[in-house]
C-alpha cells in the first residue's frame, strides 16, 4: 500500500506561526525603538517568507501531497497548505525587502523612518494580506463542512484523536482564527481596540500553528518513508511494521 510520501508542511506550519507571531513584535519595536537599526526584522520575514513561498508554489504547482487511505486529507493539502503558504510567504517576503530598504535609506540619511512611516509602507501589502484573510476562513468553514480535517488513524497524534472533533474543530478555528487576524492587520494603526485583538489573535493563533508544527513533527518521523518507496510505521507497543 503506497501512503503520503512528501510532509514537509511540517516547517510550513512552523513557518507560518513564527511570521504571525513577528508582525505585532515588528510593529512595537519599529513604535519604540525609532533609534535603532530594525534591518534584522527584514531579514527575519525574508528569510520566512522566502520559505514559506517557495515550499507553497511547489505544493500548489506539483500536488505533491497524495491520499492516505482512510483519511480525508492530504490531497485536499495542496490546495488548503499550499495556496495560502505562497500567497502569504511571497506577500511577507516582500515586506520584508521593503523593510531592508526603508532602513537602507534612513541609515543613508536620505528618509528617516517612524513606526507610522514603516505602517504607511506596508499599509498595500497588510491590504492584500486583509484580502486573503476571505479566503483562510473559506478555507476553515470549507474543510469543516466537507470532512476534509479528520486526522488519519496511521498518524503517531492525529490518531489519538481519530472519531473525535477535536483536531476538526482546531484545524478549523485555525483557519478562521487567522483569516480574522489578517483582516484586521490593516487597520491596527487606526483603532486602539482593533490593535489589541489584533495582538491578542496574533499571539494564539501564531502559537497555535507553532503547536501543530509540533506535533506534526513528531508524527512525520513516526510514519515516514523509505528509499524503495516502502513505509515504516513504528509502535512502542506493536513494534515496527512495513506497508
Amino acid at each position: 500500500m503506497l501512503l503520503q510520501g512528501t510532509t514537509y508542511n511540517t516547517t510550513m506550519a512552523l513557518a507560518a506561526g513564527a511570521i504571525i507571531l513577528l508582525v505585532p513584535l515588528f510593529m512595537r519595536a519599529a513604535q519604540r525603538n525609532n533609534s535603532l537599526s530594525i534591518a534584522g526584522w527584514g531579514y527575519a520575514f525574508v528569510f520566512l517568507g522566502f520559505f514559506l513561498g517557495a515550499s507553497g508554489l511547489h505544493m500548489m504547482l506539483t500536488w505533491p501531497l497524495d491520499q492516505i487511505d482512510g483519511a480525508f486529507c492530504c490531497k485536499v493539502d495542496n490546495i488548503t497548505f499550499g495556496e495560502p503558504a505562497a500567497y502569504y510567504g511571497l506577500l511577507t517576503f516582500i515586506a520584508g525587502i521593503a523593510i531592508l530598504r526603508a532602513q537602507s535609506k534612513a541609515d543613508a540619511g536620505i528618509r528617516p523612518m517612524t513606526g507610522d512611516g514603516y505602517f504607511t509602507l506596508l499599509r498595500p501589502i497588510l491590504i492584500a494580506a486583509s484580502i486573503g484573510g476571505f479566503g483562510l476562513i473559506l478555507i476553515g468553514i470549507g474543510g469543516m463542512h466537507f470532512g476534509m480535517w479528520r486526522p488519519p488513524d496511521i498518524e503517531p497524534v492525529a490518531r489519538l484523536l481519530a472519531g473525535s472533533l477535536l483536531e476538526p474543530l482546531l484545524m478549523m478555528v485555525l483557519y478562521v482564527g487567522t483569516g480574522i487576524t489578517a483582516i484586521l492587520s490593516p487597520f491596527i494603526n487606526t483603532n486602539r481596540w482593533v490593535a489589541r485583538v489584533f495582538t491578542l489573535f496574533s499571539w494564539g493563533f501564531g502559537i497555535l500553528w507553532l503547536f501543530l508544527s509540533f506535533t506534526v513533527f513528531y508524527s512525520h518521523i513516526g510514519f515516514f518513508p523509505q528509499p524503495d518507496g516502502t513505509y515504516i510505521w513504528c509502535d512502542v507497543q506493536a513494534g515496527c511494521s512495513v506497508c
